[in-house]
């Protein structure tokens, strides 16, 4: 599935999500200066190890909710 939100959206999905982990932290790596800017560090939908392609269940919640906000 191919994702419907906006860079904008996909930040605020993700800032909430309390199932949200970065791919970064998963891999083993944590979080350091040599892997993550913290000038450019986000939390994205798309950045998170459940993802899979916007497959996500909360995502794809998340996302009708606001698609059907934004209709109205």
């Amino acid at each position: 599935m191919k994702s419907t939100c906006s860079e904008q959206q996909l930040r605020e999905i993700a800032c909430e999500c309390l199932e949200f982990e970065h791919i970064i932290n998963a891999m083993g790596y944590g979080y350091s200066l040599l892997n993550v800017s913290p000038n450019d560090f986000v939390r994205r939908c798309n950045d998170c190890v459940n993802w899979f392609g916007g497959e996500c269940v909360i995502y794809q919640h998340e996302s009708k909710k606001t698609n059907i906000l934004l209709e109205s």
